[in-house]
């Protein structure tokens, strides 16, 4: 993107409803946990919140969306052909997170937190708020943007070269950079000092405790742009 970070406001988290792996246990869920999934090949733009989903793969790639503490089953998903993009539609106060990945391992009833994390919620003023989170681990990029030109998340291609230590493997055998954060709370400094190198504390969370990777828009609508990953 080529609006500077200086131009426009950023938070550490601002008004956003993270879903935040030592508060777990504490949420109060503003809704039921989802039974099963609602699959969409696009919504209808009818104005309302939503988020466009740039799939720049050159394949089909799925998107699965997740209410915050609701890690089993999927609320929503797509699939998105290659070099397209698609509109999800998103009911007003959704908090929650995006990620990329395969049926096979979304939809098999099992938590999948490990990957890149697009981290979105709508408060009770209608103002939307997303980030970028590699707190989970990184499978890909994920570039998210707001009307007005604020952004935050990153495009290159980080997976390959990191030091022994940083990597983990998806239930379907794919390599990726391994959470920054354990069940308590601990930091890995290894993924994370990777993640910090090669991306920026000011355009993702690497973890709970740096950078102010969150914007925001009164305009209900992020876009986003996903670069091919592992999913």
């Amino acid at each position: 993107m080529s609006v500077p970070q200086s131009s426009f406001k950023s938070y550490h988290t601002g008004g956003l409803v993270r879903q935040n792996v030592t508060q777990d246990s504490q949420l109060s869920k503003r809704w039921d946990c989802s039974t099963t999934p609602i699959l969409t090949w696009g919504d209808q733009d009818n104005g309302g919140p939503g988020i466009t989903i740039d799939n720049d793969a050159n394949d089909w790639r799925g998107f699965y969306f997740y209410h915050n503490s609701c890690d089993s089953i999927p609320w929503k998903y797509i699939w998105i052909a290659g070099k397209t993009t698609q509109f999800v539609s998103i009911p007003f106060g959704w908090e929650g997170r995006v990620q990329r990945g395969v049926d096979s391992s979304m939809l098999n009833g099992q938590p999948q937190l490990l990957g890149s994390w697009l981290e979105i919620s709508w408060d009770q003023n209608n103002v939307a708020w997303a980030d970028v989170s590699l707190i989970r681990g990184c499978d890909g990029g994920i570039l998210v943007w707001s009307p007005d030109g604020s952004w935050k998340g990153f495009t290159q291609w980080i997976l390959d070269g990191a030091p022994t230590g940083a990597y983990d493997m998806k239930t379907n055998g794919q390599w990726v950079i391994k959470a920054t954060e354990g069940p308590n709370g601990e930091v890995y400094t290894i993924p994370r000092d990777w993640l910090i190198q090669k991306v920026g504390i000011d355009y993702v969370y690497v973890d709970d405790y740096h950078g102010n990777p969150v914007i925001s828009t009164p305009n209900q609508r992020f876009s986003t742009f996903w670069p091919e990953g592992r999913a």
